[in-house]
């Protein structure tokens, strides 16, 4: 039998659970996570292999209301998956109702010509508002061009249904050869990789709204022994306050996150790091071009 090979763009509005959906997959962590909404800031590949064949999910940031340059590109990051892929995964989470961002993802979705599965997340937490969901679509979608086949509902935390949602997705995927090797989990390049892990322990150590003025730019990675990678990036901020803020009393708070971050790079690349990071204060960052391109985000 010939095995099915595809892309699979999973779409849905922050914080609905789709970097912690790759990551239970892959049974690896891919995809950086944070109970904070807007972690996600890039299309992260992430590839699945079995018997039946190969998917190449692409984890994409959360759609949003824009309110800067930054937001513009996360939106327009997201919507490329969708033309980009051979099958959406519209992933709502059930303790929310469906609110404005919900009704711009399902106007971007009506006229797709790719199938579409609705991934309910959080069912460990009850039913919630699955029927509206439901409802809306159905409002919103002209029945003869409506290009949902399944809803499904999953716990992506615990793992629950899944089995079923891959069944699901290998049904509709068309047949053909892999795009990438079996043993390659993500096609990530190792730059972002790093700046995605300190970005991700600055939004589980900083408070509040802080963490989304923030952006990480990783200068240097050099070899320097053959069992040590010296490693040097610069943290980014919009005022002095903020930078205070990172350092910390004594330069601790700095001190904790580059402790996690390292300790996380080096079971990465299996070799010890040192990790020097700086922190540079660059008003409006998010609003400056120029920069969000050297941060790797190309509008």
């Amino acid at each position: 039998m010939q095995k099915k090979c595809g892309f699979v763009a999973i779409i849905g509005r922050p914080n609905v659970g789709k970097s912690t959906l790759l990551n239970t997959i892959l049974k690896e962590k891919v995809s950086i996570i944070s109970s904070k909404p807007q972690t996600t800031r890039f299309q992260i590949r992430g590839i699945f292999n079995d018997e039946r064949g190969q998917i190449v999910f692409v984890d994409t940031p959360g759609l949003h209301i824009p309110k800067n340059e930054l937001g513009k590109y996360l939106n327009t990051a997201a919507l490329k998956a969708k033309t980009d892929c051979d099958l959406v995964l519209y992933m709502v989470d059930l303790t929310r109702p469906p609110g404005e961002e919900e009704i711009n993802i399902i106007e971007n979705l009506k006229d797709i010509n790719k199938p579409v599965i609705m991934v309910l997340n959080k069912q460990d937490k009850g039913t919630g508002f699955a029927n509206d969901y439901i409802k809306l679509w159905q409002e919103k979608i002209d029945r003869e061009k409506d290009p949902l086949k399944y809803y499904i509902p999953i716990s992506a935390l615990e793992g629950r249904n899944i089995n079923e949602l891959l069944e699901a997705i290998f049904s509709l995927l068309p047949e053909g050869p892999p795009y990438y090797p079996e043993d390659i989990l993500s096609d990530f390049p190792l730059k972002l990789n790093i700046s995605e892990i300190i970005r991700e322990k600055l939004f589980n150590t900083l408070k509040k709204e802080l963490p989304y003025s923030t952006a990480v730019m990783v200068e240097e990675i050099v070899p320097r022994k053959e069992n040590l990678t010296y490693i040097k990036a610069i943290i980014l901020v919009e005022r002095e306050s903020q930078k205070g803020i990172v350092i910390g009393k004594n330069g601790q708070v700095l001190k904790k996150i580059g402790e996690m971050a390292r300790r996380e790079i080096e079971f990465i690349l299996e070799k010890k790091v040192y990790l020097e990071l700086q922190v540079k204060v660059e008003k409006n960052w998010q609003e400056n071009p120029l920069i969000l391109k050297k941060l790797g985000y190309y509008i």
